[in-house]
């Protein structure tokens, strides 16, 4: 099958679902919408052809290029002749798609697009809306995206809604080999994964952490990933005593990954936006505690107090007190993580998931 996968720019989720797709059998040609975030540094996957069309290069601005962008669209498909279109997020790109009356059309939602951005940027409720009445099949990760997407009137009978997963075999327990380079001895350790921009509210975390260390001396966070807010936070912690115990580590390779998770005692995010976490799939499997914002898309993955723990969303004093509580009982936590890698085994192998996204591409076809 002949693919055309249309996405906003380029992160480690579009590598994933470009090599799957190459995986699965299918040909496929990249196209994105704009170049604004260096989110993902890997080449594009073995066989993966990139489309050059006039937009993709720098910021896209919807408002001035809509137009031409649905007319340069259409015309990319016309030339390419694909057997199917895949599309996402749902706000931007799908909504082009299906202004350019392109058939047959898999829409994706990325999450943040019915999360958040129908809520807060102007028009974007009846862009998505618009998408999903002219898309063939929806793709999600989480049943968050469908409920939402129903409500935007879409069939509930015309989607395919799969954990995006993992790679349980690389994501699971082992020995965490960056320990020494992260803290001292039996300090313990909390990482955190989130882009720094407002929908991860990585904020929280510092200020929770910040409190939560006035207390329990022996704690440290570790801050993976960069973004818009690295400065603001980076000042927060600069002006506590306790800033010093917070380590900025920037956007790593993604081969590391796995060691950072086992090298830490405990998992938190603070995101009051997001489908199904794929940062928090891995660190599920890989045997680490987690500690997660009571969101729809978590709350898919995480039972309090059995496989996890979950706090309110912005909720300062309540994570720093659960931060405090994980510190203090550490066997106790451990057995979340027991209770969590068997959830990833038996729902979250990308392997096996993976393959869900052709079945789609086949019902948009028949649909």
């Amino acid at each position: 099958m002949k693919v055309l996968y249309f996405t906003r720019d380029y992160t480690p989720h579009d590598f994933r679902f470009l090599k799957a797709i190459r995986e699965n059998g299918d040909d496929v040609w990249y196209m994105r919408l704009e170049t604004r975030n260096f989110y993902e540094n890997r080449a594009l996957p073995d066989g993966v052809q990139t489309v050059d069309w006039a937009f993709g290069k720098e910021p896209f601005d919807l408002e001035k290029d809509a137009d031409e962008a649905i007319n340069a669209f259409r015309e990319v498909f016309q030339r390419l002749q694909p057997d199917v279109v895949h599309s996402g997020p749902l706000t931007d790109c799908s909504w082009i798609a299906a202004k350019a009356g392109i058939h047959p059309h898999t829409a994706m939602s990325w999450g943040f697009d019915l999360g958040r951005e129908i809520e807060t940027l102007p028009g974007a409720k009846d862009r998505a809306a618009f998408a999903l009445s002219q898309a063939d099949w929806f793709l999600g990760d989480c049943f968050m995206e469908l409920d939402t997407a129903a409500e935007l009137g879409y069939d509930r009978s015309k989607a395919t809604i799969f954990p995006w997963g993992i790679d349980v075999e690389r994501f699971s327990p082992g020995e965490g080999k960056l320990r020494p380079q992260l803290s001292d001895g039996g300090d313990f350790l909390i990482l955190s994964l989130r882009t720094m921009e407002p929908n991860y509210d990585v904020e929280t975390v510092v200020r929770a952490f910040l409190s939560a260390a006035r207390e329990e001396p022996g704690m440290r966070l570790a801050l993976l990933g960069d973004g818009s807010q690295m400065p603001v936070l980076k000042e927060i912690a600069a002006k506590d005593a306790n800033g010093s115990k917070i380590s900025f580590l920037g956007r790593q390779p993604n081969d590391l990954l796995v060691d950072y998770y086992r090298s830490c005692d405990l998992y938190v995010s603070a995101s009051i936006v997001d489908g199904s976490s794929v940062s928090l799939l891995e660190a599920m499997g890989t045997g680490i505690p987690a500690l997660m914002s009571s969101i729809p898309g978590n709350l898919e993955w995480v039972t309090d107090g059995k496989n996890g723990l979950l706090f309110p969303t912005r909720d300062i004093r309540t994570l720093s007190e659960k931060m405090l509580f994980c510190a203090r009982n550490r066997g106790q936590i451990s057995q979340f993580a027991e209770a969590a890698r068997r959830l990833i085994e038996e729902k979250a192998d990308w392997n096996k998931n993976k393959q869900k996204i052709h079945i789609a591409y086949e019902k948009a076809l028949k649909a």
